[in-house]
């Protein structure tokens, strides 16, 4: 997948019978995955390309003035997008003035002229432009007078649920991370550097790693089942999200718990893939109290991700 930054970088003649499909696509949701599988169909059936169009920021931010806690990191969804056997990628700088475009202007000159689009495949609530005037009828429309045809995929549900990167997003604030992986079809993450934390852990005979997190949308309190990535390793561990209530800390924390692992973490980066949700946030009368149930989270942690581990495991053969 070759990656284009800008609508300068386009070039027509690298765009061979072009499908083109237009979205924020954060997460690379089940509902994006049908999207972009629908694309590649309709590339290859005519010996084309698929080519995928993001923006960067999200336009949340400038059209609201308020950034959305996105699920994915801006080298998150370029990974993700990679994985989806497409061809090109182009991240378009969203301002202000992009915003306000005219959505006719925004088809002729990006869609039909730089790209000379053979078609363009859409989700069902998508819109774009100045007033968000650019919906599927208007797309329709200027398809049919301009000679490129326009798919809108279907909204895809899970557990009766229509999926969207909002819903995605609740699941995770809600803690449900083991739904939002079944969703992504593969774990919420969060990256950053150890820091200093109070030291408690190791005092309670559970040395952790105090995570900097490089994202805002942080699951919601309690202990996880996590895998943790360090320097291309992968270890098994648990999670702890919260404020300390047991110590009346205030502030949340992420505070990693790696098994059978001793090795100086601090200021390395550490990425963790939540897997399961354990429990939610207790306040502990004492610390003995703690760490049997720390003890207990541990144990069934272990019992999830071995588990876990043969199902891929068998995934494999």
């Amino acid at each position: 997948m070759e990656v284009l930054w800008n609508n300068d970088t386009i070039d027509p003649a690298k765009f061979m019978k072009p499908v083109v499909t237009i979205g924020n696509f954060d997460g690379c949701h089940i509902g994006h995955q049908k999207i972009f599988q629908r694309a590649r169909d309709h590339a290859g059936s005519i010996g084309g390309v698929c080519v995928v169009y993001t923006f960067n920021p999200h336009p949340a931010s400038v059209v609201k003035g308020v950034t959305p806690q996105l699920i994915f990191t801006l080298e998150e969804k370029i990974e993700a997008i990679r994985c989806m056997d497409v061809d090109f990628l182009v991240i378009a700088p969203f301002t202000r003035e992009f915003a306000d475009t005219n959505p006719e202007v925004f088809v002729k000159e990006t869609i039909v002229r730089r790209m000379g689009a053979q078609g363009l495949v859409v989700g069902h609530d998508f819109s774009f432009g100045k007033k968000a005037a650019g919906d599927i009828p208007f797309l329709k429309r200027i398809g049919s007078k301009m000679g490129f045809f326009v798919e809108c995929v279907d909204p895809v549900s899970f557990e009766g649920a229509v999926i969207s990167s909002t819903c995605v997003r609740k699941m995770i604030l809600s803690g449900d991370v083991a739904g939002a992986a079944r969703v992504m079809k593969y774990p919420y993450r969060l990256h950053g550097p150890v820091i200093h934390g109070m030291a408690r852990g190791r005092n309670l005979g559970f040395p952790t790693a105090n995570i900097e997190p490089n994202k805002d949308l942080i699951p919601a309190y309690g202990v996880y089942a996590v895998y943790i990535h360090i320097e291309g390793r992968r270890f098994d561990g648990v999670v702890n999200v919260g404020n300390n209530p047991t110590f009346g800390d205030v502030g949340t924390s992420i505070e990693a718990f790696i098994f059978d692992f001793e090795e100086d973490l601090y200021k390395k980066k550490l990425t963790v893939e939540f897997i399961e949700h354990i429990r939610g946030e207790i306040k502990f009368a004492d610390k003995e109290y703690l760490i049997e149930q720390i003890r207990a989270d541990c144990t069934l942690a272990r019992e999830i991700l071995k588990k876990r581990k043969k199902n891929e495991d068998l995934r494999n053969i």
